[in-house]
């Protein structure tokens, strides 16, 4: 499949893949953990056709607790993980920087989502990012990105078409299903615009 056939889904690292190391840093494969269910859900983006490109900030390396050997020592190792469960990560990128030092690769900048998408030359509107703070929501929209956040409480929660301006999800799994239903739904439309349940369902999802 080339790169302008594949749709491409854009993903932070930690707290949608990795759990967070509260009030720090990963800056060892020991403390990389990934969350529920997340290589199921990039089993099943690969299995409908999604590259998976990871934008995240590790100002740890901006701050020297950990160097950029280390940093891409733990990246192959967890995408080489995502590989054995059937998965596939395209391309990750990372700012490195800290915030004092006003780059425009540090979310919620949109730098590396737009150099992201000259690489892969995909369509920013057709193109979700999944975060879960309001930086990543932030870096998405300036990017021309819709977004869904992930919020591991979402599930207690009854959220209605058009109530966020975004999908809220409780993990990358559930986020992943609705990425999938939209756009799918969407493809239903094009080929026939005419069925009226077509209609009511892109409606449905653009609300999300």
């Amino acid at each position: 499949m080339s790169k302008q056939q594949q749709h491409f889904v854009l993903l932070d690292r930690d707290g949608v893949i990795n759990r967070r190391v509260l009030g720090g840093y990963v800056t060892e494969w020991q403390q990389f953990e990934f969350l529920p269910r997340t290589l199921e859900a990039l089993r099943l983006l690969m299995e409908n056709g999604y590259g998976a490109l990871v934008i995240s900030n590790q100002a740890c390396v901006g701050k020297r607790l950990l160097s950029v050997s280390d940093l891409d020592l733990i990246t192959h190792r967890f995408m080489l993980q995502v590989a054995l469960a059937g998965g596939n990560i395209t391309q990750v990128y990372y700012c490195v920087h800290v915030a004092e030092d006003r780059c425009n690769c540090r979310k919620p900048q949109p730098g590396l989502i737009q150099r992201a998408q000259l690489d892969y030359g995909f369509v920013p509107q057709d193109t979700f990012f999944v975060g879960d703070s309001p930086e990543d929501i932030e870096a998405a929209a300036k990017a021309g990105c819709p977004s869904t956040l992930v919020r591991r409480d979402a599930f207690l929660e009854n959220h209605k078409p058009g109530q966020t301006p975004f999908p809220v999800a409780s993990n990358l799994y559930e986020a992943a299903q609705i990425i999938i239903a939209r756009q799918r739904t969407e493809y239903e439309w094009m080929q026939n615009p005419s069925r009226p349940e077509a209609r009511m369902g892109t409606l449905h999802a653009s609300q999300h």
